[in-house]
């Protein structure tokens, strides 16, 4: 699962081009390739289980494992789809060692340990009247340790560790399996088989634990953490998935739980329960499906969720048809070769287990996005209703095993097209448009062939191995419909990350404007301490290495690590999130690393900097011939300036170069009307080597003496503890004010309040400071340096020649004692801004991007809405 801090609804896409995205379909599958492996490998060790223990006991033995296994069935996906998705969501948006993440896992354990106290209660009570003491006990046993397990399950699910989950998955059911085998043999009966579900879950427990051992102490609040208290919408949300789930869970064996406790343990229902084992082949299916779609769920409502859920859902239609009538038209011949003789004479019972596993499959899938979404309530209702009327219906055909099967069948059918319908109102295009027509027709014509050729098993089997290959192609031919455009934009800058510069911030200007028109925009970003993954305004950010250590501590250090998975996962990057074009954003300090000849897929190169001659002085390394042979690979670049597009030209001639700037954000040029004061402000990131706070501090030093006007500085930054021992050094720490990092409106207005904006930079990519503050009619101080030469020109500002701190405090203190020009050259800068409008950029990139994309990968031709 995925957690988001901010989650913005982008509108749908207009005019979107019908076109055939095959890939899309293998995308939702290959997102939780582990689980569902490791789904299968459950289902077929608890089906084999299944099999052994209806060869090896006796009937009446077998009835009771087989009600007490339905009733772990339940208890185990309830602590499965409760626990694991509320913490998944807490871990994932929190960071490593933080006291809402320490909370957070104390909270769902105290939540797990006295769901098992309820549950084992309630479990034990169910099954009094014909369970003895050895198997109530290890019911008992086995529930506790099944919530305990949900707590590491989480744990990991929220740290993206899908491999080690799905190991865990596996290794319960092996130590359950061995389990069984050795107390069936050593004849303890269906005691030992329950309480082997108790041995396989404190296995895993354990592993869990060792796992999430560092965020189990204490939650202590430390400078930056969130108040330590309890999270009203962790409760919320564990009320609503859990209220969902326990009915679910209950609907599914409410069948069983009532005719067994009717029948008083009667070993008539022991064919009813084995012949469940096959017809519940549907539901393992789609609980791996559900586990695979719900991260994009969990996101928030937008295009891209709404179509994997569309298209697991269509998954589910296709494979779950194929299934369903392989095991509701199974010859007896062929059923005598799984299950006992004297079980194939209820074969009859076959086709409404089938429907039924196919309909409780359909309301365990389609449910999950009312888990996400909501609203639960009306869910929970049409449950709650289903479960009264089915236990009613079961407790008066419980005598009569083919019209229990039978009304099983029709409320499971039931509830499962209401939850559908009611689904459409979230996802629209459940119907055809998920593929549900065309699979369900063809199973129509397959249907009857099948059972007419019942009495042939020979041909049977060979018209099911057809029905089974034909599904699995259908799941490969992705059926023609609109589909979100994709962008991979290696990003490098997290905008979140203290003293982030301009250049994370047109990456995400223009890919929130992308995503609010329904472009599915993934950013992955070097690490930073506290860094997780994430979704803001629609964009998806992902660090990688995800799991970094030290490293994250260091900035460059990450910066390496971040170019060393770029270049050893690019390709695992791109099956995972089947991008239309890639994006490399240039960055310090090899600027590109080749990524055109890592992928197949269309690569655009955007430039704001070439990093590699500065760094290479900097660390003296060889950084300059990575930059030449990454420039060397791209054959579209997009620059933000035209002397750095000149550049480009000159040393890749062979490449297509556009120039697309940054822009201003149209909030800078409406400031709140505010007393300008008269002081001058620096704002921006607080460093030394590109951004020349250093010469700023040593101007005004120079200038102090001459002028009343204070010097304010707003930013964060890798040098700020420097910067302000510098000042100290140089006697003017009484007249410099630091405010701080400031976002959002607050930016402008502090823009708008001051006399004079300085950006004393060495080098520039663009210069977005000194453009909001001509949005907002301050005029500029700078350095006579390319980038800014176009950007403060006379009329709006003043240069002076690079390294001048003597003519840099000179101006500064003629234009600190001149409010009238001040004022005359600022009311000139909005208009020489104006054309600097994201949402005309980020249409312009976009465009770009599309250039670079083969025609049929094209979804819409679309203009950028209004940020």
């Amino acid at each position: 699962m995925t957690a988001a801090t901010t989650t913005a609804t982008a509108p749908a896409a207009p005019r979107q081009n019908q076109q055939n995205r095959q890939n899309r379909q293998k995308g939702t599958a290959r997102g939780a390739l582990p689980l569902a492996l490791s789904a299968v490998l459950v289902g077929m060790g608890n089906y084999g289980l299944s099999l052994f223990l209806v060869h090896r006991l006796p009937a009446p033995d077998f009835t009771v494992y087989a009600a007490l296994s339905s009733v772990l069935l339940s208890v185990g996906t309830l602590a499965g789809a409760t626990v694991p998705w509320v913490l998944a969501r807490e871990v994932a948006d929190s960071a490593p060692g933080s006291a809402r993440r320490r909370l957070s896992v104390r909270t769902c354990l105290w939540l797990a340990l006295g769901l098992s106290v309820l549950t084992a209660g309630a479990a034990c009570g169910a099954v009094a009247s014909y369970a003895g003491p050895g198997p109530l006990a290890g019911l008992a046993a086995a529930c506790l340790m099944l919530w305990l397990n949900s707590v590491g399950a989480g744990y990991l699910q929220g740290r993206e560790r899908f491999a080690g989950l799905a190991a865990l998955r596996v290794a319960e059911v092996a130590v359950r399996v061995a389990v069984t085998v050795g107390a069936v043999a050593a004849g303890w009966g269906s005691a030992g088989a329950v309480g082997a579900f108790a041995a396989g879950a404190a296995v895993t427990s354990a592993a869990g634990f060792v796992a999430l051992r560092g965020d189990m102490g204490r939650p202590v609040a430390v400078d930056g953490d969130e108040p330590v208290r309890a999270d009203h919408g962790l409760w919320r949300h564990a009320t609503a998935i859990g209220g969902i789930q326990v009915l679910t869970c209950v609907l599914f064996t409410l069948d069983v739980v009532v005719a067994t406790a009717v029948r008083g343990g009667s070993a008539g229902l022991a064919p009813y329960q084995a012949l469940l084992v096959l017809a519940r082949v549907p539901l393992f299916l789609s609980t791996a499906l559900a586990t695979v779609v719900f991260p994009r769920l969990a996101a928030g409502p937008s295009p891209a969720a709404r179509d994997g859920f569309r298209g697991a859902l269509r998954l589910h239609w296709i494979t779950g048809a194929a299934v369903t009538l392989t095991i509701a038209t199974c010859p007896d011949a062929i059923t005598g070769l799984v299950l006992p003789r004297h079980y194939t004479a209820s074969a009859a019972l076959l086709p409404p287990l089938a429907l039924a596993g196919f309909a409780g499959a359909t309301t365990a899938l389609a449910s999950v996005v009312f888990q996400t979404w909501g609203p639960a309530r009306p869910t929970v209702m049409t449950l709650g209703l289903a479960c009264l009327t089915g236990g009613t219906g079961y407790a008066l055909t419980a005598a009569r095993p083919l019209a229990l099967a039978w009304c099983s069948a029709a409320v499971t059918c039931v509830v499962a097209l209401v939850t559908v319908l009611r689904a459409r109102r979230l996802v629209p295009g459940l119907g055809p448009a998920a593929g549900a027509a065309a699979p369900l027709a063809v199973a129509a014509m397959a249907c009857c062939a099948l059972f007419a050729l019942r009495p042939y098993p020979a041909l049977w089997a060979l018209a099911a191995l057809a029905v089974l290959a034909g599904a699995a192609l259908a799941i490969r031919v992705r059926p023609r419909r609109p589909g979100p455009y994709r962008v991979l934009h290696l990003g490098f800058e997290d905008p979140r990350r203290p003293g982030a510069g301009g250049g994370s911030v047109r990456t995400h200007e223009v890919n929130r404007r992308l995503a609010a028109r329904g472009v599915e925009v993934t950013v992955v970003v070097a690490p930073w301490p506290g860094a997780t993954g994430t979704v803001r305004d629609g964009v998806r950010y992902v660090p990688l290495p995800a799991r970094p250590g030290p490293l994250a501590r260091s900035r460059f250090a990450a910066q390496i690590a971040y170019f060393a998975v770029v270049v050893t996962r690019l390709g695992r990057l791109t099956r995972r999130h089947d991008p239309d074009v890639v994006v490399e954003d240039f960055a310090a300090p090899f600027s590109s690393v080749c990524v055109p000849y890592l992928t197949r897929r269309p690569v655009v190169g955007l430039v704001q900097w070439l990093f590699a001659a500065d760094k290479a002085r900097e660390f003296h390394l060889p950084f300059g011939a990575v930059e030449r042979r990454g420039l060397a690979s791209h054959t579209t670049l997009l620059a933000v300036g035209d002397d750095l597009g000149e550049e480009l030209r000159r040393r890749n001639p062979a490449a297509r170069v556009e120039v697309i700037p940054n822009g201003v954000d149209r909030a800078a040029f409406v400031p709140p009307v505010a007393r300008r004061g008269d002081h001058v402000l620096y704002l921006g990131r607080l460093e030394t080597t590109s951004k020349g706070l250093d010469l700023l501090l040593r101007a005004y030093a120079l200038a102090a003496p001459r002028t009343t006007a204070d010097l304010h500085i707003a930013g964060d930054g890798p040098h700020a503890a420097d910067a302000r021992a510098l000042a100290a050094e140089l006697g003017i720490a009484d007249r410099v004010r630091w405010l701080g990092r400031v976002d959002g409106p607050a930016r402008f207005h502090l823009l708008a309040s001051a006399r004079l904006a300085c950006v004393p930079s060495r080098q520039e990519t663009f210069g977005m400071v000194a453009a909001e503050a001509l949005a907002t009619g301050t005029p500029v101080l700078a350095f006579d340096i390319p980038r800014l030469r176009d950007l403060v020109t006379d009329d709006v500002g003043v240069r002076v020649p690079p390294g001048d701190l003597d003519a840099y405090a000179a101006a500064l203190v003629a234009l600190t004692a001149d409010p009238a020009r001040c004022a005359e050259l600022g009311a000139k800068g909005p208009p020489t801004v104006a054309h600097l409008d994201w949402d005309r950029i980020a249409a312009a990139q976009l465009a770009a991007y599309h250039r670079v994309t083969p025609g049929d990968r094209l979804p819409y031709e679309a203009p950028v809405a209004d940020g």
